[in-house]
């Protein structure tokens, strides 16, 4: 039976890779919304979506079985709340808020109200984190002595032209820049490898002198996780490009050295044994079909609402140490 689809603030612009996910699957969406009713209704359109400005109403007359929840950063808490008030499972994308108070509210509502539900962090599911799993359960892998993470995209005026949603451009809609939006997968990543422990955070910059825009277009920040690990996160809109970037995640361990580049991961091993792996290109469409099946299957989903809260505080935390004079 195909599941029941709708999304609640349609016009993000992460919706129509969400569409393109959901026809892969064969799945059926029912209806959209959106606060902005302009925008909302210009993007159902697009997409082939009924579309209502009110949010209850269409989740009332549709009858989703699973919501993707997209909202503008200020509107996370507005969005998501008729989801709750009927208790359906969603996904919402990161980082669902202007900051980790929002974000950790959002997570605390949906907690209270006992809903099935799952962040957007695709890159949870990348293929690196199994290995390291696996090596560390087998004895191999050692002792992690640093890791890196790094995102860049495109510059940053493709959110006004190719997106259509030019308030990713303003800090007090979309909470930052590039820091806020990509860095928050390399955020999460650290904590992720931190076991959810406080990174202390050693040094931090962001820039805007490149495209001179309100919001930051790179952001680099170097942090000591408990234990000494050290870590460093990178996110950029300084992909020259509009589509394409650069995309490493790479942990080094005494016992083995892993680096997953877009499609391909390396594992060399402290005995010299080197293997290589063609693998998923981080995307959206893995998250998607791991999430629908989950909950299909009654399992929890694969990471938590209050994890990405989490890396959204941390972010904060970056841009505080960054604004810090020398």
């Amino acid at each position: 039976m195909k599941p029941r689809i709708a999304f609640v603030g349609v016009a993000h612009w992460h919706a129509p890779i969400y569409r393109d996910c959901l026809s892969r699957l064969d799945a059926e969406v029912v209806g959209a919304s959106d606060l902005d009713t302009t925008a909302g209704r210009d993007a159902a359109e697009r997409l082939a979506v009924p579309f209502s400005a009110d949010a209850a109403d269409m989740l009332a007359r549709c009858r989703p079985d699973f919501v993707f929840v997209t909202p503008r950063h200020d509107r996370a808490l507005e969005e998501i709340a008729p989801v709750l008030d009927r208790r359906l499972p969603f996904l919402v994308e990161k980082p669902m808020g202007v900051d980790g108070r929002v974000a950790a509210e959002v997570a605390r509502r949906s907690e209270e109200a006992g809903a099935w539900a799952a962040p957007a962090l695709p890159n949870r599911l990348l293929e690196i984190w199994d290995r390291v799993a696996r090596l560390s359960g087998e004895g191999r892998l050692g002792t992690v002595m640093h890791a890196s993470f790094r995102l860049i995209n495109g510059p940053p005026g493709r959110y006004r032209t190719m997106h259509r949603v030019p308030w990713m451009l303003d800090p007090a809609i979309g909470g930052g820049g590039a820091l806020r939006n990509l860095g928050m997968h390399g955020a999460d990543a650290i904590l992720h490898l931190a076991g959810g422990a406080t990174p202390r955070i050693d040094a931090a910059c962001t820039t805007t002198h490149g495209y001179r825009e309100r919001v930051d277009e790179y952001a680099t920040a170097t942090m000591v996780l408990p234990g000494g690990t050290a870590v460093q996160m990178e996110a950029g809109y300084s992909w020259a490009a509009p589509t394409g970037g650069d995309f490493e995640w790479r942990i080094a361990a005494t016992g083995a050295y892993l680096q997953q580049v877009k499609g391909r991961l390396v594992v060399r091993m402290a005995d010299g044994a080197v293997e290589e792996l063609e693998t998923v290109q981080p995307s959206y469409q893995p998250m998607v079909e791991r999430v629908l099946a989950d909950f299909a299957a009654g399992r929890p989903p694969f990471a938590k609402l209050a994890e990405c809260a989490a890396a959204t505080a941390l972010c904060d935390r970056v841009y505080e140490a960054a604004a810090r004079p020398g």
